[in-house]
């Protein structure tokens, strides 16, 4: 939803990477409630092909047309609320399969900024407890947000027109982060996806418009 509401009113190139800087912080604020949950092992292959992926892609992005980024926005935003969810592998999570699917997930952060979605997708498979998945992905996004503020850096976006914007939206993000995780075991979740999925498809729609020039 952040992602839809900053599509519309800054530059298209500026949204994943101000987004991802913003989301360091929401981020770290869950790390620090629920790191006893956090399965490193898992955690550590992701961020390694993490790291990979981060690099990759980041020269193409940087050097995308803007309607080209709107296009790629909406389009992601719109798969990720009304797409089929990944299933998760029967295979045995080898430290090798999980570097993969770090190293495809941050080429998905990268492009369309929400990757965490997917990886809540899989991990949910598992049958893992909401409140790990929460752990895992947080961590992992962490390490994600660090990576792609550095790749869109070196390959030329500059963050310093939008200190003040990404210091005022991480300070609220975070105690909206921290109240999140004390309603996470009270929260209901059907009548949230329906409005989720609502705000973000109009938001999707602008950005479409946008990028078609209608």
């Amino acid at each position: 939803m952040l992602l839809a509401i900053m599509g519309t009113v800054l530059p298209p190139l500026a949204v994943i990477p101000v987004h991802g800087v913003v989301m360091l912080g929401n981020n770290v604020m869950r790390v620090t409630q629920l790191y006893r949950l956090i399965d490193w092992r898992f955690v550590g292959a992701v961020i390694a092909g993490s790291a990979v992926g981060s690099f990759t892609a980041g020269p193409i992005l940087v050097n995308l047309p803007e309607q080209a980024l709107q296009f790629i926005l909406a389009m992601g935003l719109l798969y990720l609320v009304w797409g089929p969810k990944p299933k998760a592998s029967e295979a045995k999570p080898t430290p090798i399969r999980t570097a993969i699917l770090g190293f495809g997930l941050s080429i998905l952060s990268m492009a369309i900024g929400a990757a965490a979605v997917f990886f809540a997708a899989l991990r949910k498979q598992k049958g893992l407890p909401k409140e790990q998945i929460l752990a895992d992905q947080s961590a992992i996004m962490c390490a994600q947000s660090i990576f792609k503020a550095l790749a869109f850096g070196l390959f030329g976006f500059a963050f310093g027109p939008y200190i003040p914007l990404i210091i005022a939206m991480m300070m609220c993000g975070m105690l909206g982060s921290w109240l999140g995780v004390k309603l996470l075991k009270r929260m209901s979740y059907t009548w949230f996806d329906h409005l989720f999925k609502l705000v973000v498809s109009i938001m999707a729609g602008i950005l479409l418009v946008r990028a078609l020039g209608l």
